[in-house]
């Protein structure tokens, strides 16, 4: 059975520009495995009868177990570091365990975040990098041989939020009462450099087929998107627009000068 690990920071972090593509493998028989750094335990926590701050990591690891049952994942590995804190593990132990579970999955693909983290988040940016250098080195048999067999992975995409999509998700916002998107004290780059530029944009996988169960599973994080939140509250006519096709960015291998990108509308495009 083909297989596609995606390497992530927190629980949810599956759902945003990835969840109807994960889908659309899972459609075509793929075994689509999620290695999450952290179980999320910094998290807000959107109804005080869900979850206390000492037991928000636990709730929120088995709210993403039940996500991932709603996608039709494998089950979901956690490497439990703190949430917030990923920037203060030693780069080549996160690097190592992100080669640990290329070894021993044995992916054809692999997905993680853009180097900016959408919105410069820390744990992704740091999350991003180590799965780039673990990218490399898991396919070299000189590197940590007693992490197991060397594995060549034959595609590494980053997710992509399209900087076009924006206004429109900020204008469904406010015609509902909400504040515009924010991200609070995690962003740390400005506004204007928030999500990918539409240019370098590679991969555009058609998803409005799974809507339902995209919905479903990111609503299944109920600690995160309680009954008031956005999400659960924006009618299907505008938030389904916006999540109809998901994005990414092809790092490897990457696009040939001067094509017209997007240039695949499958993660397996190329691949027999």
């Amino acid at each position: 059975m083909e297989t596609l690990l995606a390497v992530f920071a927190h629980p949810d972090d599956e759902q945003f520009g990835t969840s109807g593509a994960l889908l659309a493998c899972v459609e075509r028989g793929v075994a689509v495995h999620v290695l999450c750094a952290t179980r999320g335990d910094a998290g807000e926590i959107s109804d005080p009868a869900l979850a206390t701050p000492e037991s928000l990591g636990a709730v929120r690891e088995e709210e993403m177990r039940a996500a991932c049952r709603i996608l039709g994942l494998t089950e979901p590995e956690f490497l439990d570091y703190p949430d917030g804190g990923l920037t203060l593990v030693e780069p080549d132990a996160l690097t190592r365990a992100v080669v640990e579970a290329i070894r021993r999955l044995r992916p054809r693909v692999v997905i993680t975040f853009d180097a900016n983290g959408g919105y410069g988040h820390p744990d992704h940016i740091a999350i991003h990098r180590a799965t780039v250098a673990a990218f490399d080195r898991a396919a070299d048999p000189a590197f940590a041989p007693d992490l197991g067999a060397p594995h060549r992975v034959a595609k590494l995409y980053a997710t992509a939020y399209p900087r076009s999509i924006f206004p429109a998700m900020d204008a469904a916002f406010v015609a509902h009462g909400f504040p515009a998107l924010g991200f609070g004290d995690v962003q740390t780059i400005a506004d204007a450099e928030i999500g990918t530029p539409d240019e370098v944009i590679t991969t555009a996988v058609p998803a409005d087929r799974f809507w339902d169960t995209r919905r479903a599973s990111l609503l299944a994080h109920r600690t995160q998107y309680g009954a008031a939140h956005p999400f659960a509250v924006l009618p299907e006519a505008a938030m389904r627009p916006l999540f109809a096709t998901d994005h990414f960015r092809r790092i490897h291998p990457p696009p040939m000068p001067g094509t017209a990108l997007p240039d695949e509308s499958d993660l397996w495009a190329g691949l027999t």
